[in-house]
């Protein structure tokens, strides 16, 4: 492995060598928003005489670039800003900043044109896509609230959890294989409000990027996708105030220089009020006590430590919070959830040609669940922690040849299931062998982009992932009655299992126009924690169980090729790719598994088997103009196989839908009203349902049909929104949002339950699905939205 990088980076420097002895000098500098002072990454930079030797930000907004002597003409431009095109005479390395303003705005000193981007037709990188977080916020959503995932799910390859759901599928993958990450720290579960909602606050993101396949090798430990969502650093010219009064939530965010140009902050809170508009109303009923509401912190510190050091502090803090009391006070419930995140990244400028980022990160999830019931008291708790170091150093000698290579190494606490059940007489039946997991996981990587030519572009990625499953750890073996028959005992820090896998990453681009190009890729990743979805309570217990010597790694292996085209000078994109994915170690709760106290391990509980997943993903945007907006469809197959499940036999995964279309817009009418709708359609999941029902001695049993062989009904609804826009002075602005939501109140179906009518024991009994629906009529909303 370490042979294969060192000839690699060798083979990389020796290209660089080349370039370095030509007479040019680098331009470099930070690529910002104009009125927020924000960074832009991804923003490209490029020479006007020469496009295609452009160059794009870095996350942090960073750009250098490479030109002969001279007076050039040098062209910024960003998704949803305004062009900008400057010329500079250059005659030594020097530094350019540049401030972008949305396309609304005009510079004076700057030409501004109609000309847009192609980066997605340029850039090797495949299903990739970035919303700009405005445009998110022009589209109608459930109860006012902005929500970034949703929008993703509107998108193709992306498929949502169920109605009004956050959660998502991508390319046949499952939940827990998306990479989430906010400030390069995970989120492990970003869902509020029994995933109504998403953990991201719109006022605190600046920006959102989602890659369905082909991650990068900077990216690893999940096999489907990762959403890399950044926060706003906060504005560093002036105090500036945003925030939302809606009908079940209200937002602010508070931001501005620490010391002018040196510092800057942002604090941003959102909280839910469900409970106090509910709590009138249940006083008097069954339940009487108090719904449940959620809440999220943000906290972000920017520090301009010199020129070439920047230092960013970013914190996440949220919970979902709830209590309630049945059967006159008999049985009583508090629970509370959520994530905490916090990152501190340090960017160093070594040159212009090489730059270098380190960070120290923190991930938490937990669930907490407490009840009473008569005299017996019990409690749940499942969690994860990550301490996580990471840096990359990226190298970019020209603009021909980039170069990044990087490290990363996380300690894994993992709290599967444990619970403590207690009697008033003093019997206990905790789980007292269950225990927490403790794991190293640690990965090299390094990306190398370089453009063979103006038209072919190579992406090559090589990503080396290892990970040890280490004590106090027992593993059990256990005989035909369960009973425990004898035990391997493991001491703290003891090596249990390891696993060591390379994951080759390439992407080819060749452009036959400056509009139009074809793209392959090739992607293996390996994923070493996992995910076990609980089925059987609507609260998120999702328990995260670490790869092990009971349980292998997940590991996919994608295969992808799409067709890129512009039109109209780039303002409507284009694409259709085809993907195949290959699927290994995947998990499944075995046949006859039912939850409940257990001082066994839930790994045991587990089958492993392999699946594939399969598609087609047309698109097309337009990103620019008083109409935007795109089209999306998705043809997609989702498969899997266990040899200890459905009597061995292929069939379909619970995520699997034939048929998935959006269409999404947004008109601005002038210049104070906007209207946006959406409509979507699905095709129905599959699930397990029983098809018999018998009555033996007086027991009810059911014999349940081949797995996932029965499909909800489709989905299919419609969504409007509209937003006005009223300027009260320069300091103060404001908006209304009005919404409506399943316009024409579709009765998608949420779930399915067994119903039955008639006799058993005169045989006229008939078993019959009955659909649920959530959310069967139109919902208004309306949303106050003010800046200052």
């Amino acid at each position: 492995m370490l042979k294969h990088l060192l000839l690699f980076g060798a083979f990389c420097l020796l290209f660089s060598g080349q370039s370095l002895a030509q007479a040019t000098f680098t331009l470099s500098g930070l690529i910002r928003d104009a009125e927020t002072g924000e960074s832009l990454p991804g923003s490209t930079v490029f020479p006007k005489a020469n496009p295609k030797a452009g160059t794009m930000a870095n996350d942090k907004g960073m750009y250098q670039l490479s030109f002969p002597a001279g007076k050039h003409t040098v062209v910024v431009q960003y998704l949803g800003y305004t062009r900008q095109e400057k010329s500079i005479e250059i005659s030594s390395d020097q530094t350019q900043n540049f401030r972008l303003l949305p396309e609304a705005a005009s510079i004076s000193e700057v030409e501004v044109t109609a000309k847009r981007t192609n980066e997605n037709v340029r850039s090797t990188q495949m299903g990739e896509i970035i919303l700009p977080i405005e445009q998110i916020k022009m589209l109608p959503v459930l109860f006012g609230e902005t929500d970034i995932i949703k929008s993703l799910q509107l998108l193709p390859g992306v498929k949502s959890g169920g109605e009004g759901n956050t959660g998502f599928y991508v390319r046949g993958g499952g939940s827990d294989q998306n990479l989430v990450l906010l400030d390069d720290a995970v989120i492990y579960n970003p869902g509020h409000l029994m995933n109504f909602f998403s953990v991201f606050n719109s006022d605190a993101v600046q920006n959102i990027s989602l890659i369905k396949g082909n991650m990068p090798a900077q990216y690893g430990g999940r096999l489907s996708s990762v959403l890399a969502v950044e926060a706003k650093n906060g504005n560093p010219d002036s105090l500036r105030g945003t925030g939302g009064i809606g009908l079940i939530a209200s937002r602010f965010t508070l931001e501005g220089p620490i010391a002018k140009e040196k510092a800057s902050f942002l604090v941003s809170g959102r909280r839910t009020y469900i409970d106090q508009v509910a709590s009138p109303f249940l006083k008097n009923t069954e339940q009487g006590g108090v719904p449940y509401y959620f809440y999220d912190l943000n906290g972000n510190v920017n520090i301009n430590l010199s020129k070439k050091d920047r230092l960013f502090l970013n914190g996440y803090y949220g919970r979902d919070v709830g209590e309630f009391s049945l059967s006159a006070g008999t049985f009583k419930a508090q629970f509370d959830w959520g994530n905490t995140a916090a990152s501190a990244r340090w960017n160093h400028i070594f040159s212009d040609k090489v730059f270098l980022n380190v960070a120290g990160l923190y991930s938490g999830y937990k669930f907490n669940f407490d009840s009473e019931f008569d005299a017996f008291t019990s409690q749940l708790l499942t969690g994860v922690q990550d301490y996580s170091a990471k840096t990359d150093l990226n190298f970019e000698p020209n603009p021909r040849h980039r170069l990044q290579v990087g490290a990363l190494y996380t300690y894994h606490i993992l709290t599967p299931r444990t619970g403590q059940a207690k009697t008033s007489d003093g019997l206990d039946i905790s789980t007292s062998r269950v225990k927490d997991k403790f794991s190293h996981e640690a990965a090299a990587y390094l990306n190398y982009n370089w453009s063979v030519t103006e038209d072919l572009e190579v992406a090559a990625g090589l990503r080396g992932s290892f990970f040890r499953q280490t004590g106090p750890f027992t593993c059990y073996q256990f005989n035909a009655k369960g009973g425990i028959s004898d035990s391997t005992v493991y001491k703290t820090g003891q090596k249990v299992k390891d696993f060591a896998l390379a994951e080759p990453r390439l992407s080819l681009r060749y452009a036959f126009s400056k509009e139009s190009s074809v793209k392959a890729g090739f992607a293996r990743n390996a994923q070493y924690l996992h995910l076990v979805s609980n089925s059987f309570t609507s609260l998120p217990l999702d328990i995260w169980v670490p790869s092990s010597v009971l349980l292998p790694p997940q590991k996919a292996t994608q295969y992808s090729v799409g067709y890129f085209r512009n039109f109209r000078e780039n303002n409507y994109e284009a694409s259709a790719e085809v993907y195949y994915k290959d699927l290994e170690n995947q998990l499944e709760y075995r046949e006859g598994y039912a939850p409940g106290p257990s001082n066994k391990d839930l790994e045991y509980e587990f089958v492993t088997g392999d699946g594939e997943a399969y598609g087609l993903e047309l698109f097309l945007r337009k990103n620019f103009g008083d109409l935007q907006g795109w089209l999306g469809y998705t043809l997609s197959y989702a498969n899997r196989k266990f040899p200890n499940l459905n009597q061995g036999l292929a069939f379909p995964a619970r995520f699997d839908r034939r048929h998935d279309f959006s269409a999404v817009a947004s008109y601005k009418v002038n210049e104070k009203w906007t209207v946006g709708g959406t409509w979507v359609y699905a095709s129905g999941q599959p699930l397990t349902v029983p098809v018999r029902r018998y009555v033996i001695e007086g027991v009810v049993t059911y014999q349940y049909g081949k797995r996932n062989d029965f499909r909800m009904e489709a989905i299919h609804r419609l969504d409007l929104s509209a937003t006005y826009r009223k300027n009260t002075n320069r300091k103060l602005q404001s908006s209304w949002t009005f919404a409506i939501y399943n316009v024409y109140a579709r009765q998608n179906p949420f779930f399915y339950y067994i119903d039955t009518e008639g006799n058993p024991y005169d045989n006229t009994v008939k078993l019959q699905a009955k659909k649920v629906s959530i959310f069967p009529f139109p919902i208004p909303s309306v949303t106050w939205n003010f800046t200052f």
